[in-house]
């Protein structure tokens, strides 16, 4: 929240015209609702996908992946000791995306870290291979500035690190298909506006510049829909009216779309033996109602 130097006429002021946006911004209990995060359990959403890659949208499957963990401050990172001085409890969203593009594949993985206590982003991190090579990057918070390093496979870009100051209401794209189920829904509907950068899924290094962005969203009996506005078109989700608000359809403003096939709340790591995967698909008690 931006700090304010006021006579009492501009304080007057600034309580009824910017209070009411502030408190419409996404709200941080839906991260730290405990109830739902702390079962010991991800919420691990399967999405038909088709994904612009070169101009054409490409079939493909998408893995978006919600867990509570600890989260070491000092390394941050997951530590093996939970108890360990310095460790907090983070809700983190991994999106995995295996796009075919002709005789090859793109294979990405971005990662988003939000502190269970206050919903503020401590991490981000990004792995990306194409066939043609690898491309790292890494962002800590730290204050109100992010500490972002990178390193890719291109010329020019190969490595280097820079601090990035958040604006005030600043977001990242990346971090919109868990943020806009986090709106206070407890209106109809309702508007307000955010800064956003672009993503930084893709291979190259980034120039993250935040632009304002409109956010609106309306209700209905069984289903939210959320537009965000930005400097390159609008994205449009639709989500669960209930909570968790599951995100069922994502359209991108670059063509790409996202339609929720399977959500399940499962520990996933202890299903990683050969056909566990379609014990899991299959077993009904896993599944979140639709």
């Amino acid at each position: 929240m931006p700090k304010f130097r006021f006579t009492f006429f501009f304080g007057a002021l600034w309580l009824t015209t910017a209070l009411p946006a502030a408190l419409a911004q996404f709200n941080p209990a839906f991260i730290a609702n405990a109830s739902y995060w702390n079962d010991g359990k991800a919420e691990f959403d399967i999405y038909d996908g088709q994904i612009m890659r070169y101009g054409q949208p490409r079939q493909t499957e998408i893995l978006h992946i919600l867990v509570r963990e600890p989260f070491d401050l000092k390394q941050f990172v997951k530590p093996d000791d939970w108890q360990r001085p310095h460790t907090i409890q983070v809700l983190k969203m991994n999106q995995i995306l295996h796009i075919p593009t002709g005789l090859y594949v793109y294979q990405q993985m971005h990662s988003n870290f939000w502190r269970a206590d206050n919903g503020r982003l401590a991490k981000f991190s990004l792995t990306s291979n194409d066939s043609c090579g690898n491309t790292y990057k890494e962002a800590r918070r730290g204050g109100e500035t992010f500490h972002y390093q990178w390193h890719t496979y291109w010329d020019g870009m190969a490595e280097g690190r820079e601090e990035v100051k958040l604006p005030p209401h600043g977001y990242f794209y990346d971090e919109l298909p868990l943020r806009v189920r986090t709106i206070d829904f407890s209106k109809p509907s309702g508007d307000f506006e955010i800064q956003l950068t672009p993503t930084i899924i893709n291979s190259k290094k980034d120039k993250l510049v935040w632009k304002p962005a409109q956010v609106h969203f309306e209700s209905t009996d069984r289903a939210i829909y959320v537009t965000v506005a930005h400097d390159g078109g609008s994205d449009r989700f639709v989500l669960d009216r209930n909570f968790p608000h599951l995100l069922r359809t994502w359209q991108a403003a670059d063509g790409s779309k996202l339609q929720l096939k399977r959500s399940l709340k499962v520990d996933y790591w202890n299903y990683h033996g050969l056909g566990d995967r379609k014990r899991a698909l299959l077993n009904r008690k896993l599944e979140h109602p639709n």
